[in-house]
């Protein structure tokens, strides 16, 4: 089909189809973004396919992971369309030229009272140029422009907040995954305390100043600490995993990562709830999508009453037709046409079609106002909700720090004790656990707080690379 349409354009002199891509004649393109990854503020690079070598970074796995998820192509290939669209509309504007190329080969067999009967083959063939414009349409195409225009806008910004909703899941999977390792290099520690808790007792047992129990409390309790480290292991290379399979690689690729926990980038963005809530309604893509939303059914509505308006459309035809006919005595027969006029639609009855029409385009722009509230509500009970949470665990964080300090220096005491002859082995044991639940909370805080600032930054629409550093 490519093909044919080429040779039509070059028969008429129009433009060479030579290229191999379709042309963009109005610049659709250049409103959306050029890769599925735009605006967070990441280096801007072509997305990797191979394992990364030396450490993975946050930074680079977030990136690894927006540019291989599937929605993200997915609201990106939406954005295209809709520009496409965009396309379509502003060319309902222009005349609509096309060519004819006519041929025949036939067989007629003559039989006339006043002439002998006579028969033969004919042969014609016709070109012709065939021109329509809309001139006036009272409004119809603006509307449908406008309708394309704004659901192009409610696309970008719907890709915006999938990219930074993807880019909010990338970052908890990253996380995830160093509280994993947060707690293995923790249940280490343990199990090695663990170890010298039942050394201890194994020293006093065999020189008869503690009982046996002593002994056997002290390796059950290293049982459990490997059996936790164990658990830890799994967790971690669960994760890890986790990470590997959304960058598009095998499960069981070695993955480093280079970050650490402990961090805690700039929360300078975290201000009063009412100025938070504010910002969020102005400026959340989600918002920002609903509200080119319902613009769009305003416009899908004009639409639909305009079409059923007066139509007024110039047409124009060139062409010229050769009939052969060698069994008729100057049987040759040569036309020209050229004709212009002005054509007047007046819609008078569809069937109500019409009618409906609106009343769909009135119930769907109902619709978009109740999405609209919808949306609002969300981002504000969401915002809300992180702040909130965030102000917790930024607390907790202080005191699960001081919680992790207080029972090291408990269990060191105990020790002490213990080794002295002094404390007994369920002090100790009792100490240890204090130990190691304190670092598996402040380990926890640690990465609720991440997450949840970085929820918090989503949910006012604002979520980039930036809040990493």
């Amino acid at each position: 089909m490519r093909a044919v349409r080429c040779l039509l354009l070059g028969l008429l002199g129009a433009a060479s189809c030579a290229a191999a891509y379709e042309p963009d004649v109005f610049a659709t393109a250049d409103e959306v973004s050029s890769r599925a990854v735009y605006d967070l503020g990441g280096s801007g690079l072509p997305c990797h396919t191979a394992a990364p070598r030396g450490e993975l970074s946050l930074e680079d796995a977030i990136e690894r992971i927006l540019c291989h998820d599937p929605r993200t192509r997915l609201a990106w290939a939406n954005a295209k369309a809709s520009a496409a669209q965009v396309g379509i509309d502003r060319a309902a504007f222009l005349p609509r030229l096309q060519g004819r190329l006519e041929g025949s080969h036939g067989y007629s067999d003559l039989d006339s009272r006043d002439m002998p009967q006579q028969s033969g083959h004919s042969r014609s063939h016709a070109t012709g140029l065939e021109l329509s414009w809309v001139l006036f349409d009272f409004g119809r195409r603006s509307a449908a422009l406008h309708n394309a225009q704004q659901l192009l806008l409610a696309a970008t910004a719907s890709q915006d907040a999938v990219l930074q909703n993807t880019f909010a899941l990338a970052a908890q999977a990253y996380y995830d995954a160093l509280c994993a390792q947060r707690s293995l290099v923790a249940s280490s520690q343990v199990a090695e305390l663990a170890a010298q808790n039942l050394k201890a007792a194994d020293a006093k047992y065999q020189a008869g100043a503690a009982a046996l129990s002593d002994r056997l409390q002290a390796q059950t309790a290293l049982s459990q600490a490997r059996l936790k480290q164990v658990r830890d292991e799994g967790s971690l290379r669960q994760a890890v995993g986790l990470i590997a399979l959304r960058m598009g690689l095998p499960p069981d690729t070695p993955l480093h990562l280079s970050s650490e926990l402990d961090a805690q980038p700039d929360t300078g963005f975290v201000k009063a709830i009412d100025q938070l809530l504010a910002e969020a309604r102005s400026s959340h893509p989600a918002l920002h999508a609903a509200q080119a939303r319902l613009k769009a059914a305003d416009a899908s509505l004009q639409e639909s009453r305009a079409a059923g308006r007066p139509s007024l459309t110039l047409s124009a035809n060139l062409g010229r037709r050769y009939t052969e006919q060698p069994w008729v005595f100057n049987g040759d027969i040569r036309e020209r046409e050229r004709s212009i006029g002005l054509q007047l639609n007046i819609p008078l009855f569809e069937g109500f079609e019409r009618t409906y029409q609106i009343r769909n385009a009135l119930a769907r722009r109902e619709a978009s106002e109740a999405e609209l509230a919808e949306v609002e509500q969300q981002i504000s009970l969401e915002a809300w909700s992180n702040y909130q949470l965030l102000g917790v665990e930024t607390r907790s964080l202080v005191r699960t720090r001081e919680l992790v300090e207080q029972s090291r220096q408990t269990l060191e005491v105990v020790q002490g004790r213990y080794r002295s002859g002094v404390g007994s082995m369920i002090e100790m044991l009792n100490a240890l656990t204090a130990y190691s639940s304190a670092q598996e909370q402040h380990i926890q805080a640690l990465g609720a707080w991440q997450v949840l600032r970085l929820r918090l930054a989503a949910s006012l629409g604002r979520l980039g690379f930036w809040t990493l550093r």
